[in-house]
């Protein structure tokens, strides 16, 4: 089936993973909007995350992959009920982001009476993890211009509402945001460098420090009382929470996070720290990022980066930022 770029087609996208893996997913599913503006695009995913993608406009409903019966979707040579066959069969496109090596999903999509059925594995074999999950759609010849504007357009409801969250902490605007944690330990900047971070920005930046802590950083959440007392802490916010302050944040440090993902496709001018992770293959996206690296590929080396050095990053960022919002004013 071919699609015209003035029709209205039903897409549903399939993408399981955690946060990173969705705004790393981000560029396809934007390209697929500004293709079809009208489209009905659903996104099968992580309702906590994939709310991200709704709140931005990018998609239109939210399913869940822990709902009840998508573990069926896996079953080889699945029996449908007719309600399900008749839902399946009304999208144009769907695209599959699963891991699912052994094709049972687009079998049974296409067998359940899909129209269009396209895979994309989700193992990134060469080139970087957003242009591996931009492919597929490349390849149906879809344009993708460069563009300095944010994966993620934040709404200003949402970004008033991070105003208000701040001003509870007693912040204004003019806001950085720390973010120590990770997925895993060995991909973190040490916690002390990060209080020390934080006390060079309010020293040489004039702007307010704000560490943002989540479930996963309970070791983080245990130090900073000690190591930076007077610093506010936002912690165990819901994502959209954390999103809308990020927003309106002056700028961002973190370390290979999805909360680092999401700084960067929200256009929030960030520094990136990598260390045994590659960042040619899994570096933020975003107009406005700097990713720092230490010598070596290790965790030792990440740990060795001085605060001083990513405070320049983050300098070097905020500034390339403002330079290019005043030559968009210029035009």
């Amino acid at each position: 089936m071919t699609l015209a770029k003035h029709d209205s087609p039903r897409i549903l996208i399939l993408r399981s993973g955690a946060l990173g893996d969705l705004m790393l997913t981000l560029p396809a599913i934007r390209a697929l909007r500004r293709h079809w503006p009208s489209a009905a695009i659903e996104l099968a995913g992580h309702p906590r995350t994939a709310e991200l993608a709704m709140a931005a406009g990018l998609i239109d409903r939210v399913r869940s992959l822990d709902a009840s019966g998508m573990a069926e979707w896996f079953v080889p040579c699945r029996t449908w009920p007719e309600r399900e066959r008749t839902d399946i069969a009304s999208f144009d496109l769907i695209l599959s982001y699963l891991s699912d090596a052994n094709g049972v999903v687009p079998a049974n999509l296409r067998a359940a009476g899909a129209k269009r059925v396209i895979v994309c594995p989700p193992i990134i074999a060469s080139d970087h993890a957003a242009d591996h999950f931009l492919r597929p759609v490349t390849d149906m010849g879809i344009s993708t211009p460069i563009s300095d504007a944010p994966l993620l357009a934040w709404p200003e409801t949402l970004r008033q509402q991070g105003r208000h969250w701040l001003k509870e902490l007693g912040l204004a605007d003019n806001v950085i945001s720390l973010h120590p944690g990770s997925g895993s330990a060995r991909k973190n900047w040490p916690v002390e460098k990060f209080a020390i971070l934080a006390d060079n920005v309010l020293r040489s930046l004039s702007a307010q420090p704000l560490f943002i802590l989540g479930e996963a950083d309970a070791a983080a959440a245990r130090a900073l009382p000690r190591l930076a007392p007077a610093i506010p802490v936002l912690i165990n916010r819901t994502l959209k929470e954390v999103a809308s302050v990020l927003a309106i944040s002056r700028g961002y440090v973190g370390n290979d996070s999805g909360i680092t993902h999401l700084a960067a496709a929200l256009g929030v001018p960030a520094v990136a720290l990598f260390g045994p992770t590659d960042p040619a293959v899994w570096g933020p996206r975003g107009a406005n990022v700097v990713i720092l690296r230490g010598l070596e590929p290790t965790s030792e080396a990440l740990a060795a980066i001085e605060p001083g050095r990513v405070l320049k990053a983050l300098e070097r960022s905020i500034a390339d930022s403002t330079c290019s919002r005043i030559q968009a004013l210029g035009h």
